[in-house]
């Protein structure tokens, strides 16, 4: 069966933005705030419960960045000014780091809203360790090497942390692995050696093609990849063998026109006897942030309706 899910952030709605807009200018307090995330999430969350989405996240609508909660989560680490998101127009605050980096004592349910999640459909999605260190400004004395390494762990505890939460199946975003020559490619599989543990993994890459990467990316320890189907041609891979899942990105996230269930069912099928993956994920190709929320809304349902006539119910 194929299984649906989100491979990133959502927007938020414009309630919630107005309502942090109003705590940050000291207008709304934190009780309230956190009342109106709660309902946001747990908004999105029945949506995709509706929609019998197979994985199930919580949006991430309390993080600022794919990289800011791992400063509180971690010692080490600081947020530093605002970098543009690779080519979109959104931002993130540059990981500063000062010194080895090591796990805080800061909970994880601080940053993820599992008490919200259905128990069986648990998903999180954590950032990859090389596109962490790839983007952090390093100002310690350790070597880009180590810090690979002192952030696989760091990653390698909260998703631990996470599996015995009751998440089965746990995402890392690697972005700028697309660019990635072969001493870092040798770097980031070691890195994926130790994010190993009982929860189903899975990379996902967008932004850019993985072709010059695909062979090594195969020979990954994780049980799925994603990919980019907006940044990629199926033709460049069905010359490998997908002996793992396939994570098919195949809802643009950054395209406010609406697919249709038969474009992307088209696409799927040709995925499926083309590459025979050891398992097939259908998804949008990345963040769903940069969208309307409505927009984004629509292209959940898109999803679920999808899922329907793929699965024949």
């Amino acid at each position: 069966m194929d299984q649906v899910h989100l491979t990133g952030v959502f927007p938020r709605p414009e309630q919630l933005i107005e309502v942090s807009r109003r705590f940050d200018r000291g207008l709304v307090n934190e009780t309230e705030l956190n009342e109106h995330q709660n309902r946001s999430a747990q908004e999105l969350i029945r949506l995709q419960v509706e929609n019998h989405f197979d994985l199930v996240v919580d949006g991430q609508l309390t993080w600022q960045d794919l990289f800011r909660p791992f400063a509180k989560l971690s010692t080490g680490i600081e947020p530093g000014t605002l970098t543009r998101w690779f080519d979109n127009n959104t931002f993130y605050r540059t990981p500063i780091v000062k010194g080895k980096v090591r796990r805080s004592t800061v909970p994880v349910d601080e940053f993820f809203q599992h008490n919200l999640l259905p128990n069986d459909h648990r998903k999180a999605i954590l950032p990859g360790p090389f596109t962490f260190a790839k983007l952090s400004q390093n100002e310690s004395n350790i070597s880009f090497p180590d810090l690979v390494d002192d952030l696989a762990h760091l990653l390698a505890d909260v998703a631990n942390e996470l599996s015995r939460k009751g998440y089965g199946f746990i995402q890392f975003n690697e972005p700028s692995l697309n660019t990635a020559n072969q001493d870092e490619l040798k770097l980031a599989k070691d890195a994926f050696e130790t994010l190993k543990n009982g929860s189903s993994s899975m990379i996902q890459t967008y932004f850019g093609n993985i072709h010059d990467i695909i062979t090594d990316l195969l020979d990954f320890p994780v049980d799925s990849i994603g990919i980019d189907f907006y940044a990629n041609d199926l033709n460049d891979l069905t010359q490998h063998k997908f002996n793992r899942g396939l994570s098919c990105g195949c809802v643009d996230g950054r395209n406010s026109l609406l697919e249709s269930p038969q474009q992307i069912i088209d696409l799927i099928t040709k995925v499926r006897t083309s590459i025979e993956p050891g398992g097939l994920y259908v998804g949008p190709n990345c963040d769903l942030e940069f969208l309307p929320y409505v927009v984004a809304e629509k292209k959940v349902r898109l999803l679920g309706e999808v899922r329907r006539q793929l699965n024949g119910q």
